[in-house]
């Protein structure tokens, strides 16, 4: 394996990490991965380059795609964070009652 391989699969695997929160939201939400890829690129794209939000991402599954995309992206802590308390209730509900 050549040291550009290797380079070309951790610059793949950083790409599938930053991607991680915006297919997340997708599957939670079931909305097109698609869709909540674009939705992340244009919450991360420079101020002078971002247009007016499009009208896909604001009407039905696609508005809570776009909350939880925003919020992977300014606070990322609180959604994983969260996304962590979601699934960790059931297992302490169970502690405790047991």
């Amino acid at each position: 394996m050549s040291l550009a391989t290797l380079h070309t699969d951790a610059r793949r695997a950083a790409i599938r990490v930053k991607q991680a929160p915006a297919r997340l939201a997708a599957r939670l939400c079931g909305v097109d991965p698609a869709l909540a890829l674009h939705m992340h690129e244009w919450l991360t794209a420079p101020p002078h380059l971002a247009q007016e939000m499009p009208q896909s991402f604001s009407s039905g599954a696609a508005a809570a795609c776009f909350a939880l995309v925003k919020i992977s992206v300014d606070k990322p802590a609180i959604f994983w964070g969260a996304l962590f308390a979601f699934l960790s209730l059931p297992l302490w509900l169970a502690l405790r009652w047991i």
